[in-house]
This record gives C-alpha cells, structure tokens and sequence, in this order.
C-alpha cells in the first residue's frame, strides 16, 4: 500500500543507486515520489500490463519473473538500493516482467513525471540507461556453442552478478592467467571488477561463456571490447579459464566480438599483450595482427575488425550472436 509522507531527498542520497548525487539535486524527484509498502506474495507489477510507475527499494526483497517467447522462465531477485519498473517507462512499452514482493518491502513510487525528474540529476541519465541495459541482458537466451573438442557451452551477455560468479565459482584462473590478462602478479581489485562486469553494452561490450544456461551458471571465460570515446576504436581484450584454454575458446570470442561490433561503428580493434602471451598473440595473429614493442615486455597491434564473410562461424550461429548483441545494445533505442 502507498503511504501519504513527504519523501526526504536525504533517504534517495544514503540509497547507492544515486551515489554521488548530491541531496539537492535530488529534492525535484524526492517531491514527485509517494512511500509505499508491501507484505510478501503482493504482486507489484505483471508482465505485459500498461506501465505507469516505476519502483525504488529502500528495504526487503522482491522477485522479477520474466517469461519469455518460447515460455522459458528467468527470475531475478532485487535487493535494497535497486530501481524496478523503469524499463517500461524509458522505452513506453508493456511490462517486461511480473514483479512480486518476497521480504516485507518498503520503498517509494513515482510516475513519468518522476523519471523525467530523475533523468535531470546530473549523470543519472546514463546510470538509468546502463542499469536498464544490464536488466534486459538477463532475458537474452544464451546461446549453445560447441567448441573445438565437443564440449558445449554457452554465451551471452554480461550480466552484474557475473562479477561474484567470477571471483567466486567453482572455475579456476590461476595467478598465471590473471597475469597474462591485466599484466600484474595482484588479483583485480574490487573497483576493477566491478567496472570489468557492470558496462553499458553500448562502448564497453562483453561476452561471457557458461558451463550451461542457467543465470549462474560458472563462467568458463570472458572477452570484451571498450570504445574509445566517441571513436571507430576499440581495445580487445579476453581471460579463459585454466582447464578450458586449448579449445579454441579465443578465437571464437574474438570472433563474437567482431560480430557483436559489426555495425556499431567499430571498425579497428587494439590490443596491449604482453610480449610472452604467445597464445593470445597467435589468436590475434589470426585477424591480421602486427606488433610494436610499447613498455618492457609489452606490445601492442591495431588491426581491421574483420567482415561477417570473414568468420569461421556457421550462419546461423553469427545471426544468433548479431540477435542476442542487438537485444542490449539497441534495447533503449
């Protein structure tokens, strides 16, 4: 149920979705939401509805149940500090997915005259875009890959969680690997990861694979390319597993990446290796790599995004792969 409270702009500040924004800039929005509570099993949203609200979680938990075309079922659980519902106001579309209420919830809703609020705090525009981006990339169907030597696995988008299911799944990245990817003995820090999983899909794309399709299932390996700002530029860059190096899984990713970039404006992608990462040289070397010596022990190449045509991926599976791309990073447009 809705309450009748003035909303504080200081409760929106010590929320992390509006980290950084000052409590000022947010008083225009705090006066357009009303509080709301909800006891567990309340449906606040459903799926295909007209949408006229959108929801920010303050306390509790809730579940977001996405059905898709085919009948397959996502779930996702949102947690304290998260937006629901905003999707379907950005893009004017029915609901993307039933909303139910798990741990006595309470938070605040606002209509359209509250998002727009919300897009006028400084930033938040993009914040809104990538959040939105990343929750669409949760209702992408992986797709089934096999690789060189028969096993299947299972790409898709990136999606946030992705970070705990790096750092924490049953898949081993030795010090060595981790190495030869961000050229240092230490292990990503927190900040680091956190920037490596939570993109915008748009200029800092990336793919994972899984070891089956389920949302958590261990990721096997990413690959991902960042923009340069406002280029036709971007560096590549992927990390495989200890036990699923040797299978070709490089190449295919590199592959991924350039249809995923294949008219998106990316024409050249870069590349900073270290010297003796002779397994990621020779893959490079496969899309027309040329090396210059850059630090000690460190080279660097720029060459072609290669042409669909050029792909050693079977048709289907390169449309399959542009489709599941397009979803996140056309999904706004």
């Amino acid at each position: 149920m809705a309450g009748s409270l003035a909303v504080s702009a200081d409760e929106l500040a010590a929320l992390e979705f509006f980290a950084g924004c000052s409590t000022t800039s947010l008083e225009p929005l705090a006066a357009l939401l009303r509080p709301l509570t909800a006891a567990p099993g309340q449906v606040l949203m459903r799926q295909g509805e007209h949408a006229d609200s959108f929801l920010l979680i303050g306390s509790g938990r809730a579940r977001v149940t996405h059905v898709g075309a085919d009948g397959d079922v996502i779930d996702v659980e949102v947690t304290p500090g998260l937006i629901v519902g905003e999707i379907a106001l950005l893009r004017d579309v029915p609901r993307t997915a039933t909303v139910t209420v798990t741990e006595r919830l309470s938070g605040w809703v606002g209509g359209r005259e509250a998002i727009a609020a919300m897009l006028e705090v400084p930033a938040m525009m993009a914040r809104l875009v990538r959040t939105a981006r990343q929750r669409l990339a949760t209702y992408v169907e992986p797709i089934p890959v096999v690789v060189r030597d028969g096993t299947q696995l299972y790409l898709r988008p990136v999606l946030p969680g992705d970070n705990a299911r790096a750092v924490h799944g049953p898949v081993q990245f030795s010090s060595e690997t981790y190495y030869r990817r961000f050229q240092t003995t230490r292990r990503p820090s927190a900040a680091l990861m956190a920037y490596l999983f939570e993109v915008d899909y748009l200029d800092h794309f990336v793919w994972v694979l899984t070891a089956d399709r389920a949302i958590d299932a261990p990721i096997v390996a990413d690959a991902r390319y960042v923009r340069e700002p406002g280029g036709s530029v971007a560096e590549v860059a992927f990390i495989v597993g200890d036990d699923y190096q040797g299978r070709g899984i490089g190449t295919f990713l590199m592959e991924a990446l350039a249809v995923a970039a294949h008219g998106e404006g990316i024409r050249r992608f870069t590349a900073r290796v270290l010297a003796d990462n002779l397994p990621m040289r020779a893959i490079l070397d496969h899309f027309g790599a040329t090396w210059q010596r850059d630090d000690l022990g460190v080279v660097t190449t720029e060459f072609d995004v290669p042409h669909l045509r050029e792909l050693s991926l079977p048709a289907d599976l390169c449309r399959d792969i542009r489709s599941a791309a397009r979803q996140v990073i056309r999904a706004l447009g």
